[in-house]
């Protein structure tokens, strides 16, 4: 949209906008005279989360980020209900107990009903309950809920506090400001200061609970632990703490050992069954020989003496576990006695030096020894093989018990671990905790005010008009925006894009005529008035010469929607031509409305004229037009009427009409001018474009161009040349020069 356009528009409108403008300030200075004085207090407090002069408990780990949540969290402490309900405690009971009260009510006040209910000795004790419980008063008991009433009929309730206290962080500093507007200086000091102290109170008494809530959890958790550290402990010590690897060693040793020992008894024993298999055979080369006597049967008895005494101190040494070196030594010397008295008792073979033989007896009896030496090897193999499996199966049942020994003692340690920590946080809780550290410290105290605040009365004022002014001209130009009739000719041309005849203004037919305004040289004493006369009827010469430029003859003139002013502008234009001495014939082809037959007073006969039938008295077609069509007053203008109906021309006009002999009237008329229904309700124009030279399409700037009228306009654009152009009617005088 053009911003000339734009402004003109708002220039025009210069006097709505200042009117309002001046009126808003006027309401504004009214309302604002009654305007009660306010008096600001101030107080800062020294925060201590980005500078602390205390000693520090633990671990300082300052950042920014915490400090500033820190602010955020005291700011929003500050202004709670919880705070603030106790200050409107304090100031409710200053009032009943001080002799000079902040505010003093009103006699209207002191006679409503909750003024009267309140008992003021029991307000004040309860008052003074709730503050020293730090509690808050409720809506769902009806003796509180009569005294929150109260609270507000002095102006002491939270909404009231609330809207005058401020509460904010002093940009980059370590300060936080409580600012509060009251009509009472001492009021306004009363509430910074005890605002504060209330603020304290709470305060405190929150972070000890949280404290000590803290110190309990942590005091649970510790128990918990140590009870884990415990139970870790009694299971470690079921087990028994030994070193597991040395006990291995040792036994790995001894298995050594008793392989070992296997070893050698198995060597002995395969000596002695090759002692005995010599034996056998040297028995069986002597023979059968049954005079051997057993000549040294006490040798005998000492060697079945001494084996039998070897082998006890040889399973002695094995029961002891192969630690015993005395066992093994009295072992190696009852074997060394044993094979001593084996040698003594075999008679040495002397046959090279003549020496008897040995009997039969003799080797019958070293084979029993060597039986029973058979047995006695035996049997300590098997005692030593069952000792390695024994030793075997220990080791193994060790190493299992070493592995869930290992994972108990990591159990022992972990548990101990979390004890620690555990026990380190309650430290330092506890030390947080006993230490009470507080840094908030009010460095600045709210005095009474002596002059009040400025006022803001001339603010209000020029805000409202300011106000009023910029959204009335938003408004306008809203609607101006809003506003997509084609009210002017560049709107029409990039809305429309067709072929622009001319335009005419809008004028106002109840007080003259139409003729009198066309063809009538008065002109009349208002200069608004004699400028739109002048425009209308040189907006009528304008087209009047567009359409003897085109050298056409017949038109018709139709519109997209009815209340375009097709009829009226026929009209005009035929009393202007008149004016420049041509002859018009107005034909009224808009059957379903025949509003010029009504207003020209036309003979409704189009339907009955017949151009190859001659009445009685021998005329021709164009006579009967000449006697059919009526002189509407001028001389130069006539016009033929039509009965209208529900009926299209096609379905009321003969085959042969007089529509389609219209080129013969051309002799007797300059012009020839038909009118055509909208062509979004009806088709009666799209069968009346063919009897016309040219069609004229009629929009009017106060209508708004919708998508149905776009169908409509693709008709003119069809009509191969013969659409002459668009006449914009009804235009606003004021819109074109602003544009």
């Amino acid at each position: 949209m053009d911003f000339i356009y734009l402004f003109r528009i708002l220039l025009k409108r210069k006097w709505i906008i200042l009117g309002a403008a001046a009126l808003a300030t006027l309401i504004a200075y009214f309302l604002t005279g009654h305007e009660e004085k306010k008096y600001l207090s101030t107080a800062q407090i020294s925060t201590g989360f980005t500078i602390s002069d205390e000693p520090v408990v633990g671990l300082d780990n300052f950042n920014f980020y915490e400090a500033d949540t820190k602010f955020n969290n005291a700011v929003v402490t500050m202004t709670s209900p919880s705070v603030i309900t106790l200050l409107s405690y304090k100031m409710i009971l200053h009032d009943l107990q001080n002799g000079r009260p902040f505010t003093v009510l009103s006699a209207e006040k002191k006679k409503s009903a909750v003024y009267r209910d309140v008992d003021p000795q029991q307000a004040i004790n309860t008052f003074q309950s709730k503050l020293e419980t730090m509690s808050v008063l409720t809506s769902f008991k009806p003796d509180e809920k009569l005294l929150l009433e109260y609270l507000k009929l002095y102006g002491y309730d939270y909404k009231t506090i609330s809207k005058n206290l401020v509460v904010y962080r002093l940009q980059r500093t370590d300060y936080i400001e409580i600012d509060y507007t009251s009509p009472n200086p001492e009021l306004s000091a009363f509430v910074v200061n005890e605002g504060f102290q209330q603020f304290i109170r709470y305060y405190r008494n929150m972070r000890s609970n949280n404290s000590q809530e803290s110190v309990d959890t942590l005091q649970r958790l510790v128990e918990r632990k140590k009870q884990v550290l415990d139970e870790k402990n009694k299971l470690l010590q079921s087990e028994g703490i030994t070193d597991v690897g040395a006990e291995n060693s040792s036994k790995l040793e001894l298995i050594m050992n008793l392989e070992t020992s296997l070893t050698t008894e198995k060597g002995n024993l395969t000596t002695l069954e090759t002692n005995k298999q010599k034996i056998n055979q040297r028995i069986q080369a002597l023979g059968s020989n049954s005079g051997g006597a057993n000549s040294n049967a006490k040798n005998n008895d000492d060697l079945l003496t001494v084996r039998k005494a070897k082998d006890d101190a040889y399973a002695a040494y094995l029961n002891s576990g192969s630690e015993d070196p005395a066992l093994l030594k009295r072992y190696n010397q009852l074997k060394e006695e044993y094979q001593r008295l084996i040698l003594n008792s075999t008679p040495e073979s002397h046959a090279n030096a003549g020496e008897p033989q040995e009997t039969k007896a003799d080797l019958i009896m070293k084979r029993n020894d060597l039986d029973l030496d058979i047995q006695a090897a035996n049997t300590n193999i098997a005692s030593i093989q069952d000792k390695i499996n024994t030793v075997k199966g220990t080791l193994s049942r060790d190493a299992s018990r070493s592995a869930a020994v290992e994972t108990l003692i990591k159990d022992v340690e972990q548990a101990n671990k979390d004890y620690l920590d555990a026990k380190q946080k309650l430290n330092n809780a506890t030390d947080i905790s006993s230490s009470s550290v507080n840094n908030f410290r009010q460095v600045l105290l709210g005095q009474p005010a002596i002059e009040p605040e400025p006022s803001k009365r001339m603010l209000i004022v020029g805000m409202a008009g300011a106000s009023v002014f910029i959204l009335v001209t938003l408004v306008i130009v809203l609607l101006a925006y809003l506003d997509t009739s084609i009210k002017t000719p560049e709107i029409f041309n990039r809305v429309v894009g067709l072929k622009l005849m001319g335009i005419v203004n809008f004028m106002n037919l109840r007080q003259k005529s139409l003729p009198e305004l066309v063809v009538s040289r008065e002109q009349s004493d208002d200069p608004v008035d004699r400028n739109n006369l002048n425009v209308f009827r040189e907006s009528l010469r304008k087209l009047r010469y567009e359409i003897e430029l085109s050298g056409k003859k017949v038109f018709l003139f139709t519109s997209t929607k009815k209340g375009e002013g097709k009829t009226t502008l026929i009209q005009a234009l035929s009393y202007s031509m008149s004016m420049s001495k041509k002859k018009i014939l107005i034909i009224d082809t808009n059957f379903c409305n025949p509003d010029l037959t009504i207003q020209l007073s036309a003979d409704p006969i189009l339907e009955k004229i017949h151009p190859n039938r001659l009445d009685n008295s021998d005329r021709t077609l164009l006579e009967q037009v000449r006697n059919a069509a009526k002189d509407i007053g001028v001389g130069t203008v006539f016009a033929i009427g039509s009965q209208g109906g529900d009926y299209t021309p096609s379905e009321i006009l003969p085959r042969e009409n007089l529509l389609k002999h219209l080129a013969t009237l051309t002799s007797e008329y300059d012009y020839i001018f038909l009118e055509g229904p909208p062509l979004n309700d009806f088709s009666d124009s799209k069968e009346l474009a063919q009897f016309a030279d040219g069609i004229i399409g009629i929009f009017s700037a106060t209508n708004v161009i919708k998508q149905i009228d776009k169908q409509s306009m693709s008709f003119f654009r069809e009509l191969n040349g013969k659409f002459t152009g668009a006449i914009l009617n009804k235009v606003n005088l004021e819109n074109v020069n602003a544009s």
